[in-house]
């Protein structure tokens, strides 16, 4: 699933306006999108439900190809302002994966979270695992560390020795101007497998759509978009280029954007693979409010 994103792109809307009237102090209206949609059959769908507080409830994202269907339905709660919830059911080439997972927060950043996971195939159980992560940040408030540690078996088939040898590792982020520069991943080896390097516009942004896919499952996007772990980078991404762990670039995605008045409402995806070009994906962007008067006294 680490590569079911990387064909979505990235843009930001921030919008202000006013809660109430009657005189009453004035509070932000955010937008947050509520679709990001394409009829290109080498798309993908995306929609995004919210609650009343702004926090993301449930995201669904579906390929148009018939080809290779690929699709996530996530959806989140929070019992408490420590904790989320998260079940998600991810299916990519004929495999299901079913996640549940419990993120911890601190001072409502995510600090370390713990999940399960299991894949079927033809609805035969193929694999069993439970798996937990760490997070770490620079004192800009960007997460440079993923730590993670995984092991065989759910629930009682697990008991606490099975966690003296997990298998472990960790990712890097490297953040420069405010901005995620490279994202080493090492997909559980003790060396780099793939590094991703992301070059930067001049526009700045409020509010990300799709930020880069660097924690282990699609689920954790949209809560990326929210802050859930950490700032995002500040301006647009302009190109995302993907190395093997011989530096040599696998692939490279470009991206350009739509503006209005009042923001981007949408942008288009163009893949180089060993110098051929794709036809331009375009997507299309719509946005809903999110109310910023949790601070009001009634």
């Amino acid at each position: 699933m680490k590569h079911l994103l990387n064909s979505i792109g990235l843009t930001a809307l921030v919008v202000i306006a006013s809660c109430s009237n009657n005189g009453e102090p004035e509070f932000p209206v955010f937008m947050q999108p509520s679709a990001i949609a394409t009829a290109d059959e080498n798309g993908n769908n995306q929609t995004f439900e919210y609650d009343e507080y702004g926090r993301i409830v449930a995201w669904t994202l579906k390929s148009n190809s018939t080809h290779d269907v690929t699709a996530c339905t996530a959806h989140y709660s929070y019992p408490n302002d420590k904790t989320i919830l998260v079940k998600s059911e991810e299916f990519l080439n004929g495999h299901d994966r079913i996640f549940e997972e419990t993120i911890w927060l601190i001072n409502g950043r995510a600090a370390k979270s713990e999940g399960t996971f299991t894949s079927s195939v033809n609805g035969l159980t193929e694999l069993q695992k439970t798996y937990r992560l760490e997070f770490e940040y620079d004192s800009s408030n960007h997460l440079t560390i993923v730590r993670h540690a995984e092991v065989v078996g759910i629930g009682d088939d697990l008991n606490d020795v099975v966690w003296n040898k997990p298998w472990i590792w960790e990712n890097y982020l490297i953040w420069e101007d405010g901005n995620l520069k490279e994202f080493q991943d090492f997909q559980g080896n003790n060396t780099i497998t793939k590094t991703t390097k992301y070059d930067y516009s001049i526009y700045a942004i409020e509010y990300p759509v799709i930020i880069p896919m660097v924690i282990n499952n699609a689920h954790h996007a949209p809560l990326f978009m929210q802050g859930v772990f950490g700032l995002n980078s500040v301006n647009l991404v302009k190109t995302a280029e993907i190395f093997d762990s011989n530096d040599n670039m696998n692939l490279s995605r470009q991206y350009t954007y739509e503006f209005e008045q009042t923001g981007i409402t949408g942008f288009a995806e163009t893949t180089c693979c060993n110098a051929v070009y794709s036809k331009p994906v375009t997507y299309e962007v719509t946005w809903t409010e999110k109310f910023n008067c949790l601070l009001r006294k009634e």
